[in-house]
This record gives C-alpha cells, structure tokens and sequence, in this order.
C-alpha cells in the first residue's frame, strides 16, 4: 500500500531562519546607531550649553577688563574699541557714545554704549560650534578734572631763597611751545597759591609772572586743600591704577610721547630727562636733578625743591600728606634762570590738560547692564 505523505523541504525554513537573522540584526544596528546618535547629540547639547555659558563669562570678563584699563578717552571722542584676548577665549569691546555732555542734553556727563561680544575658542567636540554673547554696559564719561588754581600750589607754603633775579615761579602760560595744543584765551594762571601768610620771597626776587600770587587769603590749609579736589588719602591707600611704578634703584622713564601716570612710595629724584611728561604720584618729596625736564602734572606728599636746575612746565601741589595728618616742610625754591628757561616751574595748559586727560574714564550706569544686547 502507498502512502501520500511528502516530507517538508529543508529550503524553505534555511530561507527563513536566514531572513529572521538579517532583521534582528539590521535592527540591532539601528537601534545601536540611535543609541551613539543620542548619546552624540546630548554631548552637543551639554557643550553648546557650557559654550554659552563661557562665552558669557567671557564677555562679561572682557567688559569688567575694558573698563579697568585706563583707555584715555577725551572729551571729544565718540568711540573706542578693542580685543582682549582671554583664557580660551577673546571678547571684542566697542564704545560708542550714545548722547553728548553738556548742557543741551541735560547731563554734564556724555552718556556712552559700552558693547562686549565674547567668544569661546574651546569647544569640548572637534568641529563643534564655537559659542559666543554680548552683553552692554551703559557708561558716563568722567573726563577727569584737576582745578589750575597755579604753576605750584603748596599747601604747605613756599619760600624763594638764595639770591635775586626773577622768580622761579610763573603763572604765564607757556602752551604756545606745545605742537597741536590750542589753548583757551586767557590760559594764564597764579605762580603760586598758598595758605595765607605762608608764601615769602627776598626782596630782591622779582614778582612772579602771570596772575602773581594767588590772593585767595586761604586760612588754612585745608581750606586750599578743598579747591584741589585731590582725594589724597583715597589715593594713597590704592585706590587709583598707574601706569608704572618706580621702584628703588634706577628710574624707569616713561615713554616720552605718551602720557602716562607714574607711582612713587617714597621719596624721588627726577633723572636729567628731556621727554618726561605724564602724571607723577609721589608720596614723598621730589628733587629735580640737573637737567631734569618735567611736562604735566606733580603730585607730592612732601615738599618739592628745585636746587640742581630741572623745569617743570604744568603744575606742581606739594603737602598733601597734611590730609593725612603729618608734617609737612616748606617748599624752598632758589633763585635763578634754569637751563635757559625764564622759570623753575611754569605754568602750561597743554601739559597739564593732557596729564589729567589721561585720567579720564568711562564709569559704569548702576542697573544698567544688558545681556544679548546682539538680540535687540
């Protein structure tokens, strides 16, 4: 007897189980890709994100830099700009004056946009976008002022000594010898300003030039003080950033064509010098040596003397250390035609502008800081 039973072909369950395999597998790799793909994009994200925050920091940095530097901005000036190069990063700043000073504005101070654009330049993934923000800071601009009440204001008084001739002190402005410097009409000033009773010259000496000797008729010191506008103690404490500092030993010149503001804690002799010129802090007394040429601005805790024949062409206040309470000698000046000048200390508007110039600042707006400026 036949039977009709066949027996399943082998062919067909290999085709399947094969099929089967390739599926799974096609899906583990997808799966598997899905999986690296995620875990890729999350990093992106997470560094996106800690990019945005460095460059935030970053332009943030860059704007607290920008407004410590002293950048010298002028009265006249409607922008500035630079690039401060950063840990892992770099922050172009740009200041652009938004509204002028004056009285036809309203505010005695320009109103200037100080803008910080930041980037981060350290990506955690090669090829990753490098992140980037601005943020702004509204700003005034303190010109920087230093009232010329005369060629050498001495809070602790002054005495012209040995000899006569013509007073070592002149108020007669001697701007017209400084290249693109245009002086206000009537630049002249006092030779001297002193506590009342405290200025005394040999008869012999001539009256000083200028406006002569100040008749403020100051009582004291203090009241001559007043009229400086110098915070004596405030700066002395620290509280003012120069531009170099003399240290003990030899001087370190400034550069002749820059104005700078120069530090002493001490006493100082100025070195025979012809380009000298800037803002000197001395907490101390200051010698002028043979040939020793000063243009601008001398601030002296102490007394100034000028035996050895150096010029001072701006302005001179001595004893200021009596805002602090000490002691301070009279000024003694000799007598005499130094170096071929008419006067020891004269009186110059250029320099002396150009020595407070460089103080001037822009000082940040309280609650006036802006992020993503960029945005607006």
């Amino acid at each position: 007897m036949c039977s009709s039973r066949t027996t399943p072909s082998r062919s067909g369950e290999r085709g399947f189980v094969l099929a089967t395999t390739l599926l799974v597998t096609t899906l583990l790799t997808v799966m598997l890709a899905a999986a690296f793909l995620l875990v890729s994009q999350e990093q992106r994200i997470t560094d996106n994100s800690f990019g945005t925050a460095r460059a935030l920091a970053l332009a943030q940095a860059g704007l607290q830099n920008y407004f410590s530097q002293n950048r010298g901005i002028t009265a006249g000036q409607t922008y500035d700009s630079t690039r401060i190069t950063l840990s892992n990063g770099y922050a172009d700043v740009v200041a652009i004056q938004m509204r002028a000073g004056g009285a036809s504005t309203g505010s005695v101070l320009a109103l200037w946009l100080v803008r910080s654009s930041a980037v981060a330049t350290d990506p955690v993934m090669a090829g990753q976008v490098q992140g980037t923000h601005t943020v702004a800071q509204f700003a005034q601009l303190n010109p920087g002022t230093l009232p010329a009440r005369a060629a050498m204001v001495a809070l602790n008084g002054v005495a012209t000594i040995h000899g006569s001739g013509s007073s070592p002190l002149s108020g007669l402005d001697f701007s017209a010898s400084v290249p693109g410097c245009t002086e206000p009409p009537s630049a002249d000033t006092f030779a001297v300003s002193a506590p009342n009773g405290q200025y005394s010259q040999d008869s012999s000496v001539s009256t000083p030039d200028g406006d002569g000797v100040d008749p403020g008729f100051y009582p004291a010191w203090s009241n001559l003080y007043d009229t400086t506008h110098v915070n004596w103690p405030s700066l002395v404490a620290g509280n003012f950033l120069p531009d170099y500092t003399v240290p003990p030993g030899p001087w370190p010149a400034p550069l002749s064509n820059n104005y700078q503001i120069g530090y002493v804690a001490g006493d100082v002799t100025i070195p025979p010098s012809a380009g000298m010129r800037g803002m000197l802090v001395v907490t101390g007394n200051v010698a002028m040596s043979a040939g020793a040429h000063w243009d601008g601005i001398i601030l002296a805790g102490g007394w100034f003397t000028d035996s050895a024949g150096g010029v001072v062409h701006g302005m001179v206040v001595t004893g200021l250390n009596k805002a602090l309470g000490q002691a301070v000698a009279p000024n003694a000046i000799p007598v005499g035609v130094a170096a071929g000048y008419h006067a020891r200390v004269q009186w110059s508007w250029c320099y002396a502008q150009g020595a407070v110039g460089s103080l001037a600042s822009l000082v940040p707006t309280k609650n006036a800081w802006v992020d993503t400026w960029s945005t607006y």
